[in-house]
């Protein structure tokens, strides 16, 4: 770790750029990447792609649209061409808003307001700040800026399409860090995610004539009871990592998120579909958790009619608690802020999973309170938008160090 003057030095640094820190965020909340649909996203690339410019921040940009889409992801880099360096990763998507005006940012009572303030917003606009501050006090090592979109609808056209392209770099990483709404704690774990959706079929007729038909609700009625019983055992696993309440500990699976079918109440079903969420915990076999699932509705398929479309495949993430870039980022908040950030499981997915399946440690450590995302209210706290710009800065300092020309003693 380097002297506590450096360290001293990036707090008075960040703290001077508070109103920058605040004017950027409101900027890019302004930005109404919404996903889905969709809309948007060429939008807050160009305001990634303008204020990587404005810092002097060379990028690259990938297209990892799979047809008719502007999904891309950019990666800016920042110091030499070569080892060791450290992935600092965000979503520019943000899910649907309440109304337009989550979109029109105010600040209120010392937060942030807006949709993305939380999730993740925040988090982008900290990395970016505490990237430039590393570099300007002679930071060595490389830095790799990595926004994302798709993220809130499962990241096939983002990390995961990242991913296949090879642009995860193992070789030299010392590990990422993903800003997500994490506050008060730090996620060094997360369950995957394995969702699909069943549709059931039937055959329409007059309701007159019902006789005629094959009502679809019926039969998933049926499929359904069959899956209640499923979903108990499922819900008998409890984990072994940190995460509360205790009840939270339950391994998931959700029926019906999404579910519906027929087209009016006079005409007998022909079709009725419901979603299966499965979200397994990572002491879990993902790769067994899947198949049973699959077989599971083989099983059903032999009794009624019905097709599975497969919506999300998310494998689990997990860093050792003991892992050096874990305790110089709970080292770090300790140091900026004065408080414990307690280690806990992610109740959902993350994108650390990306980094995890190719060997490099990552966690996810953000400003945005995990109680505001998604939120009609989403904000963030001015004060967390600061620790976590000087967190972030101080993590870099002390992984990837500094050139000669700023001495460590």
């Amino acid at each position: 770790m380097v002297n506590s003057g450096f360290h001293d030095e990036i707090n008075d640094i960040v703290a001077s750029r508070t109103d920058e820190l605040v004017e950027m965020l409101r900027s890019f909340i302004s930005v109404s990447s919404e996903n889905p649909p969709g809309t948007g996203l060429r939008e807050a690339q160009d305001w990634i792609v303008d204020r990587l410019s404005t810092y002097g921040i060379p990028y690259e940009i990938h297209d990892t649209a799979r047809g008719g889409t502007d999904h891309a992801v950019i990666i800016g880099r920042v110091g030499n061409g070569g080892e060791p360096f450290l992935y600092m990763h965000g979503h520019y998507d943000v899910v649907p808003a309440f109304s337009p005006e989550q979109f029109h940012p105010r600040i209120s009572d010392g937060s942030v307001y807006g949709r993305g303030a939380s999730d993740m917003k925040s988090g982008v606009v900290a990395m970016l700040l505490a990237t430039v501050v590393h570099r300007d006090l002679g930071g060595a090592g490389q830095v790799r800026l990595v926004y994302v979109p798709d993220e809130e609808t499962g990241g096939a056209d983002g990390s995961e399409r990242m991913s296949d392209l090879g642009l995860v770099d193992p070789i030299g990483s010392l590990g990422a860090i993903v800003g997500e709404p994490s506050y008060p704690d730090i996620w060094y774990a997360a369950r995957g995610a394995f969702t699909v959706k069943v549709t059931v079929n039937g055959k329409p007729a007059h309701v007159g004539l019902h006789y005629t038909g094959v009502n679809a609700f019926e039969h998933a009625h049926r499929v359904v009871s069959r899956l209640w019983s499923w979903r108990d055992t499922v819900a008998s696993h409890k984990t072994d990592f940190r995460i509360e309440p205790e009840a939270a500990r339950a391994s998931i699976a959700l029926i019906g998120g999404v579910s519906g079918g027929g087209t009016n109440f006079n005409i007998v079903p022909d079709e009725f579909s419901f979603t299966i969420d499965r979200r397994p915990n990572p002491d879990e076999d993902y790769d067994e958790v899947r198949q049973d699932l699959l077989d599971l509705l083989d099983e059903l398929a032999e009794e009624d009619e019905l097709r599975v479309e497969v919506l999300q495949d998310a494998r689990p993430a997990s860093t050792p608690p003991d892992h050096d870039l874990v305790n110089v980022l709970q080292g770090n908040i300790a140091r900026v802020r004065g408080r414990h950030a307690s280690l806990s499981m992610c109740p959902g997915c993350l994108e650390t999973r990306i980094y995890s399946q190719h060997g490099v440690p990552a966690v996810a450590y953000g400003p945005g309170p995990t109680s505001a995302m998604h939120a009609p209210e989403e904000h963030v706290p001015i004060s967390n938008l600061v620790e976590a710009c000087a967190v972030y800065a101080s993590v870099l300092g002390d992984t990837l160090g500094y050139g000669p020309e700023r001495p460590t003693s």
